[in-house]
């Protein structure tokens, strides 16, 4: 089975971490960015099958940055998952809609990350594994 190879973008090495690992569980290859800069400069370097962008960024909001990544990479753009810790308002909730992009609302569940990410991704994944399932005990 191949690997999707997912992009994560957070300037809270917690999540990235956290979530990188969750991921990285389900059979996902997962790079990742702490800010909009190192994310661009991933994407023309490598080829994704999904982003998930945190919104708000010390370099760029993460409209802006869906923006550029449009720009350089269309089919990726169609497959991106916002995520935020903070109220958004309609106008972002909008754009959200336009680019048929998910939202993910921090703090999150395993399994909402993974349903979001199926659904961007068109596709179903199994039950989400915990760690002592790959224990071997």
């Amino acid at each position: 089975m191949v690997s999707l190879r997912i992009l994560l973008v957070d300037d809270e090495k917690d999540i990235v971490e956290m979530l990188g690992d969750v991921l990285c569980a389900q059979g996902f290859e997962v790079d990742s960015a702490h800010s909009a800069g190192e994310a661009l400069e991933r994407i023309r370097e490598t080829i994704y099958d999904a982003a998930i962008l945190d919104f708000n960024l010390p370099d760029m909001d993460g409209v802006m940055l869906h923006r550029r990544i449009r720009q350089m990479d269309g089919e990726l753009a169609g497959k991106t998952l916002f995520m935020s810790g903070m109220v958004q308002s309609d106008q972002n909730l909008g754009y959200y809609a336009a680019q048929s992009a998910g939202f993910l609302s921090k703090p999150f569940q395993v399994d909402q990350v993974l349903e979001s990410l199926a659904g961007v991704l068109g596709r179903r994944f199994p039950e989400p594994r915990s760690p002592e399932d790959d224990s071997g005990g």
